[in-house]
């Protein structure tokens, strides 16, 4: 029975710690929207740069693209 009760608490513990990590939202910084502005398609990672598939724009200003690291 004990065995039981905490597989049940433990199931439900990981349930909500996975609903609670999708729920939170990304930042959506200034720079981020002004990106997105011109260059849709892309999200705002949690260190507020803005990532395309192609590249990564930084909020200092530089780019990197993703298929090179350049």
């Amino acid at each position: 029975m004990n065995k039981m009760i905490i597989a049940v608490l433990a199931a439900a513990i990981a349930a909500g710690g996975v609903a609670y990590a999708q729920g939170q939202p990304r930042p959506d910084t200034e720079f981020c929207a002004k990106m997105r502005a011109k260059e849709p398609g892309g999200i705002c990672s949690a260190k507020g740069e803005y990532v395309t598939p192609d590249k990564v724009y930084l909020p200092d200003g530089r780019v990197i693209n993703r298929s090179t690291g350049d």
